[in-house]
C-alpha cells in the first residue's frame, strides 16, 4: 500500500468537510443579514433593514445568586466574612433590559424596542473587610 493510496481518499474526505463547514458559515452569514433586516423594519413605511440604531440604553438591571444549596442571599454574599466551602458552586445571573431607538433612513419615523439580555457570570469568593 502506498502513500498515494492514502493520501488521496483523506484529501477526498478533507474536502468534503471543508465544503460542508463553508456552506454552513456562509448559510449562517446570510441567515444573521436577513434576522437583521427583519428586526430593523420600519414600522411606518415597511421598507426592510432601514432601521439605523441611534441610541441603547440599560433601563432596568437585575442580579441574583442560583446554584448549591445553602448558599447566603444576595444581601448576605455582600457581607459575607467566612467565605464559601469548597464543594459550594453558585453563579450570578445578570438580567438586563435594554431599550433602543431607531430612526428609520428611508422616511425619518423614530421608534422604540425593548430586549431582554440574561447572562451568567461566575461568583467569586468575598474578601474579608
Amino acid at each position: 500500500m502506498g502513500w498515494s493510496e492514502v493520501l488521496f481518499p483523506s484529501l477526498v474526505v478533507c474536502g468534503f468537510l471543508g465544503t460542508i463547514l463553508l456552506v454552513g458559515i456562509g448559510a449562517s452569514y446570510l441567515w444573521l443579514v436577513w434576522l437583521n433586516k427583519q428586526t430593523t423594519t420600519c414600522p411606518k413605511c415597511g421598507k426592510k433593514g432601514a432601521g439605523r440604531l441611534v441610541e441603547s440604553k440599560v433601563i432596568d438591571a437585575k442580579t441574583h445568586l442560583e446554584g448549591a444549596a445553602g448558599l447566603p442571599s444576595d444581601e448576605e454574599w455582600r457581607t459575607h466574612t467566612s467565605g464559601l466551602h469548597q464543594d459550594a458552586k453558585a453563579v450570578r445571573i445578570i438580567e438586563e433590559t435594554y431599550e433602543d431607538h431607531f430612526e428609520c433612513q428611508h422616511c425619518g419615523y423614530r421608534w422604540t424596542r425593548e430586549a431582554q439580555w440574561t447572562r451568567s457570570a461566575p461568583t467569586k469568593k468575598p474578601s474579608p473587610r
